[in-house]
């Protein structure tokens, strides 16, 4: 028997379990600290001596300290920049001497740090979001000013978020009033329509128009483009409007103009020079139109002119009015604060939301799966029918010709496949007749794609079988939208629907029931928050949201082949083998196969389960005992030896 292998057997038991010890006491020492992930011991024999028949063992190595990356337990923070993901997936971080992300962690207790902006090519005003060591994460950056967004297909890099919303010019108006319907305020009918651009006068800054000349005024403040070089503690720029409103000759007719103060005023007129106070009576008036409406105090027409910059708007002619562009639902006014180089514009409703034209099936076609018994989308061609009780039979054919919204003629012939669902007639009409198909109650109805005049029409309908009938020979083949040669219901759609909170000519007082405008003021970045999919939206004090960036993730088909770094960081290794993703760079987008999802206001906490450490800690401390233990044996049989040859 070999004493003094015996020897090196029980030491290398001392020293695994020293080892195993080292470990378990570092995960516990690590039991609060953030994303922490817990390592373990794996143990393997020395290899063996073999003398004859018998084999004898050399003790134990350590094989491997591996890592447990089980997830984390959630904790809710009170800091918007601490985020934890949920799932697989780790951040990506770069660090400043390295181009690319090189670090991963889980670890989310970010830091927005600001940025000089020359070392971002002029972007101002921006945070990058850090690790707690000054690593940059990586995403996404959605929306940048003077950079280039970050294009989704390339490389993430480092998130960039906006400390300032600057501000945004208006771009639409609304107003919605009741507009006094009074006889005794109707002009007497020796009067022109033109009163108010008339009587306005926009040399005269102090006083453009007299409060005689106009029956109605309401007011509201717009904003001008925003300036980025410029700090928050300079103001944003806002200005008033005023809207002037007075009776015409015409019963039910009220006249308005959108006005200014002249002396900001600095448009561009049709001969390039600008609006000037100092010399055109036109200055400060933004727009003249003329509302008209029903008799029953709805509003059906709006006209508009420009009003030029020596305010003769002669609306009798065509010099100054304006039109709608094809699919525009309202007019627009231009304006231009800050003498820039292209005017501003924005547009005037009046509560209007516009409806577009609308062909509709004269009858509506059946489905037996449908528990409302209208056909739809859905709906297979082997259970259509029409309302005599006729089946719709495979081969058959229907044909529908007509108009697009231009008045080209337009024509569409499905054969039916019985494989095919119902959709796929609606989007051969879709293409056939640039509109919208849908069944509405199991009607056919088209839909025009942009408001206003359309010639949009399905001036007839004809069915064919298989065999080349009709159903003027065949009378059981279905005719499902209408009878054989039928044409289908315009409704000519409308400009000033009145449905909903419009403008109103009652008799009541004039009044302002509702006004609003899409502009808006700088704003101070106040907090974040991180949905599910990484996308950071930064909530500014002018009350809006922006979507700033979108992190992304990175995960590994060999979490093993990761090396801790320390800080929580890992690198990976050669045989760790990162996950491509569908982006092809490296990259995930959180909630992604492969990839966990994100939230902020929380962290990950360590996995390290301190019941099991504990547990490990008394084995460990037995097994170390009698690996000590077995020193002592050996050394006593030694003692015992000596003592013989003595």
């Amino acid at each position: 028997m070999d004493l003094l292998a015996s020897f090196y057997n029980g030491l290398s038991g001392v020293n695994a379990m020293g080892q195993k010890l080292n470990v378990t006491s570092n995960n516990i020492a690590n039991v609060n600290t953030n994303a922490f992930k817990a390592g373990h011991t794996q143990f393997a024999d020395i290899f063996e001596t073999t003398l004859n028949s018998l084999s004898f063992g050399h003790g134990v190595q350590l094989s491997q300290i591996g890592t447990s990356f089980a997830d984390g337990s959630i904790e809710t923070t009170g800091k918007a920049t601490d985020m934890a993901i949920t799932g697989p997936g780790f951040f990506m971080v770069r660090r400043d001497d390295a181009t690319v992300a090189d670090i991963y962690t889980r670890s989310g207790n970010f830091n927005l740090v600001g940025v000089d902006p020359s070392l971002v090519s002029g972007e101002l005003n921006v945070s990058k979001l850090v690790t707690p060591t000054g690593q940059f994460v990586q995403g996404y950056n959605l929306s940048t000013t003077t950079l280039p967004p970050t294009v989704p297909s390339g490389p993430p890099a480092d998130i960039m978020i906006k400390n300032i919303a600057p501000q945004s010019a208006t771009s639409e108006v609304e107003l919605v009033l009741n507009l006094q319907n009074n006889p005794a305020l109707v002009e007497p009918a020796a009067s022109l329509i033109t009163t108010l651009f008339e009587n306005w006068n926009g040399i005269n800054t102090a006083q453009p128009i007299d409060t005689s000349n106009y029956d109605y005024k309401t007011s509201l403040t717009i904003y001008g483009p925003g300036d980025e070089t410029a700090g928050f503690t300079d103001p944003s720029q806002a200005y008033d409007l005023t809207v002037y409103f007075d009776a015409t000759k015409n019963p039910n007719e009220q006249e308005f103009i959108v006005t200014c103060n002249p002396a900001l005023d600095q448009r561009l007129n049709a001969g390039g020079t600008r609006y000037n106070s100092a010399t055109d009576k036109g200055a400060g008036a933004l727009l003249y139109g003329v509302l008209s409406f029903s008799n029953s105090g709805d509003l059906n027409n709006i006209q508009c002119w420009n009003v030029p910059p020596n305010g003769n708007v002669a609306p009798t002619t065509p010099t100054n009015l304006l039109s709608l562009s094809t699919g525009g639902s309202y007019y627009s006014f231009d304006f231009n604060f800050t003498g820039t180089a292209a005017n501003n514009s924005s547009t005037l409703s009046f509560g209007n939301t516009p409806k577009a034209q609308t062909a509709v099936s004269p009858v509506p076609a059946f489905s037996s799966t449908n528990t409302s018994g209208g056909i739809n989308k859905d709906s297979t061609w082997d259970t259509i029918s029409d309302s005599q009780g006729n089946t719709v039979q495979d081969g058959d054919t229907i044909t529908l010709q007509g108009l697009n919204r231009d008045g080209t003629p337009a024509s569409y012939t499905y054969p039916v496949n019985f494989t095919d669902k119902a959709q796929v007639f609606l989007d051969g009409l879709e293409t056939a007749f640039a509109c919208t198909a849908e069944f509405v109650r199991g009607q056919l109805t088209l839909t025009d794609t942009q408001v206003g005049e359309s010639k949009l029409a399905i001036s007839s309908i004809s069915y064919t079988n298989a065999g080349g009938a009709t159903p003027l020979t065949d009378p059981t083949i279905a005719q499902i939208f209408g009878d054989q040669g039928a044409s289908f219901t315009v409704d000519l759609g409308s400009l000033y629907p009145g449905t909903g909170l419009a403008t109103t000519n009652y008799a009541s007082s004039s009044t302002l029931l509702y006004q609003s405008q899409n502009g808006y003021g700088k704003g101070r970045l106040q907090d974040i928050n991180v949905d599910r999919e990484g996308f950071i939206t930064g909530q500014y004090s002018n009350g809006q949201n922006i979507k700033q960036a979108q992190l992304v993730l990175a995960n590994f088909r060999n979490l093993q082949g990761l090396q801790n770094m320390g800080d929580n960081n890992f690198s990976a290794t050669a045989e760790a083998g990162l996950i491509p993703p569908k982006l092809g760079t490296g990259a995930g987008i959180p909630g992604d196969p492969s990839y966990g999802t994100v939230s902020n206001y929380s962290l990950e906490m360590s996995n390290v389960d301190l019941g099991r450490e504990m547990v490990d800690i008394i084995t460990t401390q037995r097994a170390f005992q009698a690996n000590a233990k077995s020193i002592s044996t050996v050394d006593e049989l030694y003692e015992k030896l000596i003592q013989m040859i003595r």
